[in-house]
């Protein structure tokens, strides 16, 4: 059987050579694609093969279509996914068509760079021309991951490998001296799982929120976090409800710790008991201030020139356990969420890599909090964008700023809605910059005003 050659193989890095037509409907060729199939089965997580990761330098690549499905991953450890047939597409002397204009970062990885990982800008779509088997000819666009394949595979063809120019590159340590398990949902979550693994902390199991509706057409999409860490080999649950079910398969992993990046759900206690070492819970803001789900957004709405991360140990009730790492930081005078966000998610996996190992250690004290200074930041309503012009600029401003990546600031014009998309506060006034006018395109305010 055909073995996966490593980066370092010469093939890797030579312009692979045109199927000749004399070989097209061959044993020989048929050979090859069976070659490929066994060496690619044998991969779980493999979803294409070229035909110079097996050493060979034709211009050929497989896809298992059967395995593109996110829902065909494993969703936990050792529970495999339902069995299918394996459905193979084979593309010969491809060639790359068309592209979209626009471009994705998506997390990738290689069966012929094992262990790394990084961030790559691929076309959104591609088309490709290519030949079958038997020699028939082939046109095929796709979007998405079918896309990203189609480019990862023809640049194996090229002589190029992912890690080439592939950014924030990570070596995945499976296992570690605690083993976790990691809860969260939206992107600031999947953001922070991103910088643990570059620095060796991988979770044993994330647990995420189930698909939900999303776009115009409501389809059933995965939170960032669950295809983040499938993307990386991580299993993953996606329980409704955090019940007694779930505590229990949970329970199976045997981890020492959890973390919790805005999960979304209330820790019942019975689930905190399960972590002999505690759960802990990155929370934007310097704790006891700001307690709840939007503590970014409390913080500017409250016009604070400082806020920062806490890192707490989760207890029953909200936000309220004990400090094990706290870091400030300014909040510049023009920053909105949009800046801030980034800076704050940074700062969050920063302090948990540098107080985690500490304190499972046992050099780090907890710091119990003041409950008397403690604030609360609700949840957010898309109402709550609603700005009335004649409010004074700095609650206008302040709003603008706490709702510019979430769910917006607006206002209502003659019985239309209009979105504020840009703005600013100069000299004591609050200045809309650029607006969407319901049913329009973006535009300046100045000439939505004429």
């Amino acid at each position: 059987m055909k073995e996966i050659v490593q980066d370092g193989t010469p093939v890797l890095r030579e312009i692979a050579q045109p199927v000749p037509e004399g070989l097209f409907g061959t044993p020989e060729l048929t050979r090859l694609i069976k070659d490929m199939e066994e060496a690619l089965d044998k991969e779980p997580e493999g979803v294409a093969l070229a035909a110079p990761q097996i050493g060979v330098s034709y211009r050929l690549f497989i896809v298992r279509k059967d395995r593109t499905s996110p829902f065909q991953k494993k969703i936990a450890k050792g529970v495999p996914p339902p069995p299918l047939a394996p459905e193979i597409e084979v593309y010969i002397n491809p060639e790359i068509v068309k592209t979209s204009r626009k471009r994705a970062k998506t997390d990738e990885g290689c069966l012929s760079v094992r262990g790394i990982y990084g961030i790559t800008h691929r076309h959104e779509r591609a088309t490709i021309k290519a030949r079958r088997p038997n020699g028939s000819h082939v046109e095929r666009g796709a979007g998405g991951l079918m896309a990203q394949i189609f480019e990862h595979e023809i640049d194996h063809l090229n002589g190029i490998l992912f890690i080439d120019h592939a950014k924030n590159l990570a070596r995945i340590h499976h296992g570690s001296e605690h083993n976790f398990v990691y809860f969260g949902t939206p992107k600031v979550s999947s953001d922070t799982l991103a910088i643990l693994i570059e620095h060796g902390l991988v979770p044993d199991l994330v647990v995420t929120s189930p698909d939900a509706p999303r776009g115009r057409g409501l389809t059933l999409t995965p939170s960032e976090t669950k295809t983040f860490a499938l993307a990386h080999d991580i299993p993953v649950v996606t329980p409704e409800k955090l019940d007694a079910e779930t505590i229990a398969m949970i329970q199976k992993y045997k981890c020492d710790y959890a973390l919790v990046v805005a999960y979304g759900k209330i820790f019942p206690e019975t689930l905190i008991s399960v972590f002999p070492k505690g759960v802990f819970n990155v929370h934007y803001s310097l704790l006891p201030k700001h307690r709840g789900a939007t503590p970014l957004e409390a913080a500017l709405l409250a016009g604070d020139d400082r806020t920062g991360v806490s890192i707490q140990k989760m207890v029953k009730e909200l936000d309220a356990g004990d400090i094990i790492a706290q870091e400030s930081t300014k909040i510049g005078p023009s920053e909105t969420a949009r800046e801030l966000r980034p800076r704050l998610i940074g700062m969050g996996a920063s302090l948990l890599v540098d107080t985690l190992s500490a304190y499972l250690r046992g050099d780090v004290i907890p710091i119990p909090q003041d409950s008397s200074l403690a604030t609360r930041a609700r949840k957010l309503k898309k109402e709550d964008g609603l700005l009335s012009l004649d409010a004074p600029a700095e609650v206008n401003w302040n709003k603008y700023r706490a709702y510019a990546d979430t769910i917006g600031t607006y206002f209502f014009e003659n019985g239309k809605r209009i979105k504020i998309t840009q703005a600013s506060i100069k000299d004591g006034q609050f200045i809309i910059e650029r607006v969407i006018p319901e049913g329009k395109k973006e535009m300046s305010y100045v000439e939505f005003s004429k």
